[in-house]
């Protein structure tokens, strides 16, 4: 494991928004995991884990923290039915590699980012659709200097959370997941696949995005609530609400962290019955913005 130093994130995320780690490594190994926690207790600095980036905005500073990404990203057949999945792989990837060999993740298509950072936040396709945790049996993760093993139950999945966002005192390093994973016919899931894709492309914007920034609440799609409150056309500098669907935050190349922060909060005071933050707004010392 290589500790580097004053790394950029802005390419690490895909809003494109972000300034400098002051600590950066590249996981591959379970010994490298140990050795990133055991650095940032010297250092004293939080240890921020990130997946694909893509539900997260840094600020524009320098971050003191020791940013890590897992990369190990292999996929074992446990048994007959399961497999297990480190962290650092593709979430898209993964989902178009099974279905050759007739294992169904498609309710999960168009979900970017990496299988670990899919975990930490139960990441699915709505307040009412199919999540992750439908087909989490264990999750491994680094956490409090040892490593554990939460079964299904554990993690306390609900709708965009898991456990692992709550262990704030001992924050998590998801290192891998297995899965159980229904059977079909490899034709239908990429059929299936293929129209998840089309139906994403007509109605989600493909540009510096984070993808969904608020929570559905009480069962009802942000970008609905955003949209009767009249607030679609929010923009503040560099970042607007996105034409296509309003739940999305878009980068016209020149946003910053401050005017991504300024969007939400306009959005925030213009919702009475309330909207919560989905994505991570990292702030200069490692802490979260909302």
């Amino acid at each position: 494991m290589k500790i580097q130093e004053n790394v950029s994130l802005k390419g690490k995320t895909t809003m494109r928004i972000g300034g400098s780690a002051k600590y950066y490594a590249e996981l591959s190994s379970k010994e490298d995991v140990e050795r990133a926690v055991e650095f940032a207790q010297q250092k004293n600095v939080p240890l921020i884990p990130l997946g694909g980036g893509s539900n997260t905005i840094f600020a524009n500073g320098e971050i003191n923290a020791l940013v890590v990404r897992i990369t190990a990203s292999d996929v074992r057949i446990t048994n007959h039915e399961s497999l297990t999945v480190e962290a650092g792989k593709n979430l898209p990837m993964l989902i178009n590699e099974l279905a050759k060999q007739g294992l169904d993740l498609s309710p999960l298509t168009g979900i970017l980012g990496t299988v670990g950072g899919a975990v930490f936040g139960n990441a699915g396709q709505g307040p009412n659709g199919i999540w992750i945790d439908s087909y989490i049996e264990s999750v491994e993760v680094f956490t409090d200097s040892e490593w554990k093993v939460y079964n299904n139950d554990e993690c306390d999945f609900s709708y965009r959370e898991s456990v692992f966002k709550n262990l704030q005192k001992a924050p998590p390093i998801i290192w891998s997941v297995t899965l159980a994973i229904p059977k079909r016919d490899p034709t239908e899931i990429e059929a299936e696949i293929k129209r998840l894709l089309q139906q994403r492309i007509e109605t989600q914007p493909h540009v510096k995005t984070a993808g969904s920034c608020f929570k559905a609440a009480g069962g009802t799609p942000a970008w609905q609530l955003i949209d009767n409150a009249g607030l679609r056309e929010t923009a503040h500098g560099g970042v607007h609400i996105s034409e296509k669907h309003a739940n999305f935050l878009i980068n016209d190349g020149e946003g910053t962290f401050d005017d991504a922060v300024q969007v939400v909060k306009t959005i925030e005071d213009g919702i009475p019955e309330g909207l919560e933050v989905e994505m991570r707004f990292i702030k200069e010392d490692g802490t979260l913005q909302f």
